[in-house]
């Protein structure tokens, strides 16, 4: 009987050694890179003796940077001529009257239903490739399904605000949104 749990315990012991060692071999080396897209030209200029030079990463580009004509590129005629005499001012009140800042906060330590608007003026310069940031935040508005951001829910946005606001409310909202930018503070 005791030799028989001699020999569990041995096995056990055997057992742990052997997945101690799996494990050990498994573990990455540190001096070793990490897979990644640039990996193969990476390694290559290592055998060439070559230094390998991290990139800094692109800053995305701000509303500021952009000419006013970039800013309404691809509008619909009447919201571009609408966005040319927009009023801020009064897309604030029309995001209040119509209920956008119970999903949407304009302070970034804030998380509700919608997405953001911190900063959303300069977000909105890339945040779809090929759209201007108004033309961007026009689709956002009248097809909030068409791009969804990711993490936040899809079908939650009413989709009717083309048929609730004037084109001129939907300019002065859109001015508004863009408004938020780091270059204003806001």
């Amino acid at each position: 009987m005791k030799s028989m749990r001699v020999r569990r315990i041995s096995y056990w012991m055997m057992a742990l050694v052997v997945v101690v060692l799996v494990a050990a071999a498994c573990a990455p080396d540190a001096k070793q890179l990490i897979i990644s897209p640039q990996l193969g030209s990476q390694l290559a200029a290592l055998e060439a003796g070559d230094d390998v030079v991290v990139a800094a990463p692109t800053e995305a580009p701000k509303l500021a940077d952009l000419a006013p004509e970039q800013i309404a590129a691809g509008l619909p005629d009447d919201v571009a001529a609408a966005l040319a005499a927009a009023d801020p001012a009064n897309g604030a009140q029309v995001a209040l009257a119509r209920g956008c800042v119970g999903c949407h906060a304009l302070d970034p330590a804030v998380t509700m239903t919608g997405p953001t608007w911190f900063h959303i003026g300069d977000t909105a310069v890339s945040r779809v490739a090929g759209e201007s940031p108004a033309l961007y935040l026009y689709h956002s508005i009248i097809n909030p399904g068409g791009f969804v951001v990711t993490n936040y829910p899809t079908g939650v946005m009413p989709a009717n605000y083309s048929e609730q606001l004037s084109v001129q409310e939907l300019a002065d909202l859109i001015a508004y949104l863009l408004q938020q930018n780091e270059a204003s503070g806001s």
